[in-house]
């Protein structure tokens, strides 16, 4: 979740939370939208927009899908502007999978939904079979199900890891990379 300039908060990804949590989130800011990358991400999706009352936003490329399942206020492109806080589907992947770009003062962090991974050595066999893990990367699976364009995913993400400040990538499958954010996500454009 990031607070935006106004004292609002949106969500990407969110979990469930307990009353004392909820409580926390609501007195750091005003919960007001969620994002949720794809209709495969959103199993908590109207439960959670239901609960803190707020409007539900996912990329275009699956707005069909995702408004026959949830009540949607729109698509990306569709979020109130923030200086500090912008979402932007990844060019060449099938359903829009987003990025949130967030600045705080000259730092980006770049929070991915699932064309970024970043298992580590440590897990579980078959994931280190498939290709998942090692550094950053666009994994396999992805590549074959989720990607429909390689040389325009490579270019976005190359000119994400251009990013003035670039100081971090979150993926939502695996570690956080706070190391050279910009090579790591070079090299993984590269690997396309």
């Amino acid at each position: 979740m990031v607070r935006r300039r106004d004292g609002s908060i949106v969500f990407y990804h969110p979990i469930p939370l307990d009353e004392p949590s909820l409580a926390e989130v609501r007195a750091w800011g005003t919960p007001r939208e969620l994002v949720v990358a794809h209709v495969n991400h959103g199993m908590d999706a109207a439960a959670f927009a239901a609960k803190l009352g707020v409007k539900l936003y996912g990329p275009r490329a699956d707005a069909v899908k995702m408004r026959a399942r949830w009540d949607m206020a729109g698509t990306l492109e569709d979020l109130p502007a923030d200086p500090d806080v912008a979402f932007e589907s990844i060019a060449g992947t099938k359903m829009g999978d987003p990025v949130e770009i967030v600045r705080s003062g000259g730092r980006v962090s770049l929070v991915f939904s699932d064309a970024i991974q970043h298992h580590r050595d440590t897990a579980k066999l078959v994931f280190r079979l498939i290709g998942f893990c090692g550094e950053p990367r666009v994994v396999p699976l992805f590549r074959l199900l989720f990607t429909s364009d390689r040389a325009a995913l490579r270019a976005h993400l190359l000119r994400l890891a251009e990013l003035p400040g670039l100081v971090r990538l979150i993926p939502c499958h695996g570690a956080v990379v706070e190391t050279d954010a910009a090579g790591a996500l070079r090299r993984a454009a590269q690997a396309l």
